[in-house]
Parts: structure tokens; sequence; C-alpha cells
């Protein structure tokens, strides 16, 4: 008995010796779509879309050069195109834009490694596995409705999220930047018809989020 008490009070004592922080990051997340048809020479879809990224988190196991960070919050990815505008008559008469857009529900689990500068001044690397999971899509063409039809639209997307960070402390409360990369193991789609025709989609998405945050 004396053993399990003294082991609650240390881990009591860890707990209170590193912490938590809450935190918020926002900002525009910017994205494009690569789409390999084998029956094509183009990549379609490859021109940057910028949307949304929202991520709630907690810092815990904060000690000087470390922490552990979860976080659960909104991104929105996609892709965009030009395609010929034709008449009736088989007539190229212009160019008309088109634009695929993602929203995910996305969770991750980061390690980060600190490098503080001063006790105010905080820049960090992280790195951590991550899960998307596609909530709705909006699109002006039909594009990634076909494969949804065809149950080949991969609605979970696994990876991981990397990048760095800059915090500044002032007192209970902190600001800061992060840029996330998503980097991504499996394809939106990859799909292979009876005809031997190949289609695979995948994204390409960083985002630049304002943070802030408060120590408990």
């Amino acid at each position: 008995m004396k053993r399990k008490i003294t082991f609650l009070f240390f881990s009591l004592q860890i707990l209170t010796l590193t912490g938590q922080n809450l935190n918020l990051q926002i900002g525009p997340s910017f994205s494009k779509l690569n789409w390999e048809n084998s029956m094509s020479n183009e990549i379609m879809y490859n021109k940057n879309v910028t949307g949304l990224n929202v991520l709630i988190g907690i810092d815990y196991l904060n000690l000087k050069y470390f922490n552990l960070s979860s976080n659960i919050g909104f991104i929105q990815k996609g892709g965009k195109d030009s395609i010929s505008v034709a008449t009736p008559n088989g007539e190229i008469i212009g160019k008309q834009l088109i634009q695929t857009k993602l929203n995910y529900l996305t969770i991750n689990t980061t390690a980060n490694l600190k490098l503080p500068i001063k006790d105010f001044v905080i820049p960090y690397l992280f790195v951590g596995p991550r899960v998307d999971y596609l909530i709705s899509y909006k699109e002006s063409a039909v594009f990634i409705k076909q494969f949804d039809d065809w149950g080949k639209l991969n609605k979970l997307i696994y990876g991981v999220i990397t990048g760095i960070g800059l915090d500044f402390k002032i007192k209970r409360f902190f600001v800061g930047a992060v840029f996330n990369y998503y980097f991504n193991f499996n394809k939106i789609v990859d799909y292979t018809s009876d005809n031997n025709v190949s289609n695979k989609i995948l994204d390409r998405t960083f985002t630049i989020n304002l943070k802030v945050g408060y120590k408990l």
C-alpha cells in the first residue's frame, strides 16, 4: 500500500511539473490533386486550391526540450483544372475552370522537439501519425462523385503530419505560427477497371496556421 501511495504521489508530481497547454490553430490550407489516368499523359486537377484548416489540441508531457501534442479538427483539400468548352458542332470556343474541394475531419498526435532560444521564444519541429476522414465534397464537374458511386473512393486517408512551429510565451498565454505538411500513405483513389484502365488520385497539402494557446 505504501508503494502504491508513493507511486501515485510521484505520478501527480510529474503531471504537475509537465503541465498541459490548450491551443487553437487556424489558417489557410494549400493543396492540389494529382489525377493519373492510364489513358492520358496529362495529370489533371494539379492546380492549387486554397481552403480552411482549424485544429484544436492539447500539449502534454511538457518538458524543456520535448512534448507530445494531440489535435482534432477540420481541413479542406482539393484541386482545380481547365477544360475545353466546345459548341455542339465540336468547335472549341474557350476554357472553363473546374474545381473540387474535399472536406475532412483530421486527427493527429505528434512528438515535438523544442529548441528554446529564450524562455519566451520556442521554435520546434514535430512529426506524428495522422488520420483524415472525408465528411463531404463539392465539385463543379463530376469527378470525385463517379468514383464514389463505384465504391472506389477511399474516405479514410492515413499518413503523417510534420512541420515546424514557433511559439511566443506571454505569462500563461502563448501565440505563434505553425507550418504543417500532410504526407499520405494511401491514395484517395487507386482503382484499375476490368478493362485495365487505372485511375490514381492523391493530394499534396500543407497549411500555414496562426496558433494561440493557454497553459493550464
